[in-house]
């Protein structure tokens, strides 16, 4: 065993010992004001910049004090926030939708929260309660929903736990709910999207429509087939059921549902789809098959999403206003806009080339 000193101790930093986390109170005291002259000078109250607040921000700033931004909000001051909360975070619609929203809050100094829950009702209801304890401004509970009892049940209790701390529940891309009048719910008009759609393909010429829906049931689905519907029946065309297709909202499984379909002997010789991605599928199902677009099939999609007018032939599709509902939305959660119950925004049709005349016309 060695007989050599052992090392000497490093000398302690010069200056006085911190001791657990700096308080309002030891920066009231190195600055030489009371408590209250701290905390009215660090939360921004203060009516003027005078001498002892800028006492007050250099001894904060000496010993490392960070204010409690969550105290700070629950007492209606500093830094409030918004939650965005959806099913996925996926795609430019929800994209173009936190965007709006994004950019209303931080422009007041506030902080958007992004939140996922995979469709999960227990991660769902664990991330409402999460944020009520974190006392947002507001949940945005964003995108297609069930429907149903079981479902305006939870919306529900989500709204009454919420309102308890002062936050509140708004319904964003999601149609009103009769037995919920007090939730807030702002959407956009799917019926009357899929019906211009409808209508700009019967004014080509079209009578054999068919249509491509999502295999769900949720509000965004049930909505566009109402305005296909509706759109065939302002014709004075029936909807036939072997024309109308189901699939997966995405671009593979449309292709696939599109290569299995017997459009020829059908004759159809249009189609609507549920979303842009579906349209895009039915593009390329269409094409595996031989046919031409718009020359054999007219394709129509929904949303409007980045990149689909870049297509060939760019894609015919309804726009669906995301930025502005969400900007919306972010100015009702922060209360810069008095809102109560629903508001739904118009759609618009926009023309392009993958529709035209029927080929037999």
């Amino acid at each position: 065993m060695s007989d050599a000193p052992s090392a000497p101790r490093p000398a302690s930093a010069p200056g006085p010992e911190r001791l657990g986390t700096p308080n309002l109170g030891d920066v009231a005291r190195l600055a030489g004001v009371s408590v209250a002259t701290a905390s009215r000078a660090l939360s921004g109250r203060a009516p003027t910049r005078t001498s002892s607040h800028e006492r007050v921000a250099a001894a904060a700033a000496e010993i490392g004090y960070v204010p409690n931004g969550l105290a700070r909000s629950m007492m209606g001051v500093g830094r409030r926030s918004v939650a965005f909360v959806s099913g996925e975070m996926v795609g430019p619609t929800f994209a173009a939708m936190a965007s709006g929203v994004e950019e209303v809050t931080t422009a007041g100094g506030h902080l958007l929260l992004l939140c996922t829950t995979h469709s999960s009702v227990q991660r769902e209801r664990e991330t409402i309660y999460s944020l009520r304890e974190q006392r947002a401004a507001a949940v945005l509970l964003v995108g297609s929903t069930p429907v149903g009892e079981e479902f305006e049940a939870r919306i529900a209790e989500y709204a009454d736990a919420l309102e308890m701390v002062g936050a509140r529940l708004i319904l964003c891309g999601r149609p009103p709910l009769a037995s919920l009048p007090h939730v807030a719910s702002l959407d956009y008009d799917h019926v009357g999207g899929v019906r211009a759609a409808v209508a700009h393909l019967v004014e080509l010429g079209h009578r054999r429509i068919g249509y491509i829906d999502l295999d769900e049931e949720s509000s965004t689905p049930l909505q566009r087939f109402r305005g296909y519907r509706e759109g065939l029946a302002a014709a004075g065309l029936d909807v036939d059921e072997r024309i109308v297709l189901r699939t997966a909202n995405d671009i593979e499984s449309a292709e696939a549902t599109i290569a299995e379909f017997p459009l020829i002997d059908e004759g159809i010789t249009a189609l609507v789809c549920v979303t842009d991605l579906v349209a895009v599928g039915a593009r390329n199902g269409l094409r595996r098959r031989g046919l031409d677009v718009p020359g054999d099939v007219s394709v129509v999609g929904f949303d409007d999403m980045l990149l689909v007018a870049d297509l060939t032939p760019p894609l015919t599709t309804v726009r669906a206003p995301f930025h502005e509902l969400g900007a919306l939305a972010g100015r009702i959660a922060l209360g810069q806009t008095a809102f109560e119950g629903a508001i739904e925004l118009p759609t618009e049709l926009v023309v392009r080339g993958s529709t035209a005349q029927p080929a037999s016309r």
